[in-house]
This record gives structure tokens, sequence and C-alpha cells, in this order.
């Protein structure tokens, strides 16, 4: 007796037991909670124990690379949970008759309500209007 096997692209899973596999068995017993399949196979009682632990454990550098370098992932993505630093300067004061939607608004957007300091930041594209030595303005 034979059973095809597929190649299926499944990085994490070392083995992949199927219906067609399980059809060879005339009983058999599978306890997903406990991670177990036991069945009888010429006379004799097997059981297969499955990896109970279904915590998160973390992805190795080459583990990662190897996943990359085959093609098994498209992207990666990290995230990594910094605390923001508070410093004083950012804090905007607000006067206690403001609505509070409209503070909260302010302070999402506190970037923007920020004194300015110093030149503004070199941008890629400059928009200026180049004046001819001696003109005249253009509205008066």
């Amino acid at each position: 007796m034979y059973i095809s096997a597929y190649v299926l692209p499944i990085v994490a899973a070392e083995l992949v037991l199927g219906s067609q596999w399980l059809t060879t068995f005339d009983t058999h017993l599978v306890n997903f909670k406990e991670c177990f399949l036991t069945f009888y196979n010429n006379g004799e009682l097997i059981t297969l124990h499955g990896e109970t632990s279904n915590l998160p454990i973390l992805a190795q550098f080459h583990q990662l690379t190897c996943l990359q370098a085959t093609n098994s992932i498209a992207e990666l993505y990290v995230i990594q949970i910094q605390t923001p630093e508070v410093s004083t300067h950012h804090l905007l004061e607000f006067p206690t008759s403001m609505e509070p939607e409209l503070a909260m608004s302010i302070h999402q957007y506190k970037n923007v309500f920020e004194k300015p300091h110093g030149l503004p930041p070199i941008r890629s594209h400059d928009h200026t209007i180049p004046l001819m030595f001696g003109s005249a303005p253009v509205k008066v």
C-alpha cells in the first residue's frame, strides 16, 4: 500500500497528517486538547504525541532569513513597544472654558500648533517665486 504525498507551502509544520493517511487505520482516537493520536497498527497500540505548548516563541534571526531566502514570506514587519518620552516643551495648556472635543483635537495635532523654532526643514522641492530686479509689485 502507498499513500500519496503532497508538497504544501507550509513553513511552520514539520508533518501534516491528512485524512488519506488516517483512513489506513480502522479505529483511532484523537484528542486535540491533550494533543495526541492513538491507533492500532498490526495489533500494536501506537500513540503519537504533539507539542502541547501553544505559547508563541520569538523567531530567531536565522529562521527569518531562511523564510526570506526560500520565498516563504513576502513581507516582514517588526513591532517594538517603546515608552514615549515626556517633555515639558510639548505640553499645551488649554483654558478651562474650552470645549473638551476641541482640546482633544488640538492635543492630537499638537505638532501643528507648536511654536516654530529655527528655519523650516529643507524639502525636496523648493517653491519660490523668482523676482526680477527692479520689477514693480504685480498688484498694488
